[in-house]
């Protein structure tokens, strides 16, 4: 505390302090310094209540997730982003990487798995409802599937035990999938939401049910920032995007919710 007052008086040129019987007293200049922080200190209080308290968002937020979740349900939805926060900047990074929050590459993230790492405050946005589906007139005894699938996803599971083979081609993509279905007629394994805009496309069903996998969507942020504007901020707007925690993705699908 002496070094910091010894530098300001140096700044100054002047003492802020000088000594009175057993103690230090404040010196006419110290006095005005003094009431010049203490009016500051009010009003960067009221600023940041202000900034706190505010309708507008003026950060920047960076939001990773899977390529068909921000290619088919972000991106067309930037414009309610827009609307709200006029003045911010929205990073979407389309990755597989399931731990960018963690690894604070990321503020918030979509993911198709619940995440159980200690730290990390989760909601659940939407199910993402898996079909197999084929081109009419199309091959449904070989399939196609991810480049990199672990055999353990819910959708995998369901292929392999319907069709009792491997995949025959794979692709990064699932918009990759859908046009190798349709171009080479073998079937694929894709959500319901993104199938149902290829009328080319028809579900496999099996006893006449329709074969389905489900997974939930999860919007991910560390819980140090639950009141973080930018957490705030994307949460509202996936909030808009998918209006309900119990529907598919886009909210049309003919599969029960539950």
């Amino acid at each position: 505390m002496a070094r910091h007052i010894d530098l300001i008086s140096q700044e100054i040129g002047q003492p802020v302090f000088i000594p009175f019987e057993n103690r230090w007293e404040l010196t006419e200049i110290g006095k005005e310094l003094l009431a010049i922080a203490e009016k500051t200190d009010v009003s960067l209080g009221v600023m940041l209540r202000n900034i706190e308290n505010a309708d507008t968002f003026l950060g920047s937020v960076k939001l990773s997730t899977l390529s068909f979740i921000s290619n088919d349900f972000l991106s067309s939805a930037t414009d309610k982003w827009q609307r709200d926060n006029p003045h911010a900047s929205l990073i979407i990074d389309e990755s597989d990487d399931t731990r960018a929050v963690e690894r604070g590459e990321a503020d918030v993230a979509l993911r198709l798995t619940r995440p159980e790492t200690a730290g990390i405050s989760r909601f659940k946005v939407a199910n993402c409802h898996f079909g197999i589906f084929t081109p009419n007139g199309g091959d449904e005894t070989r399939w196609i599937s991810y480049a990199s699938a672990p055999d353990s996803l819910l959708e995998v599971l369901m292929a392999q035990a319907h069709f009792g083979c491997d995949p025959t081609l794979r692709f990064g993509s699932l918009a990759a999938i859908i046009n190798a279905s349709i171009a080479t007629g073998l079937s694929c394994v894709v959500p319901t939401c993104l199938a149902r805009h290829h009328p080319e496309l028809r579900q496999v069903t099996a006893n006449d049910h329709p074969l389905i996998a489900s997974r939930e969507l999860w919007f991910l942020f560390y819980e140090t920032r639950k009141n973080d504007l930018a957490i705030n901020a994307a949460r509202d707007w996936i909030k808009e995007v998918f209006p309900s925690p119990k529907g598919c993705l886009c909210g049309h699908c003919p599969v029960s919710e539950g």
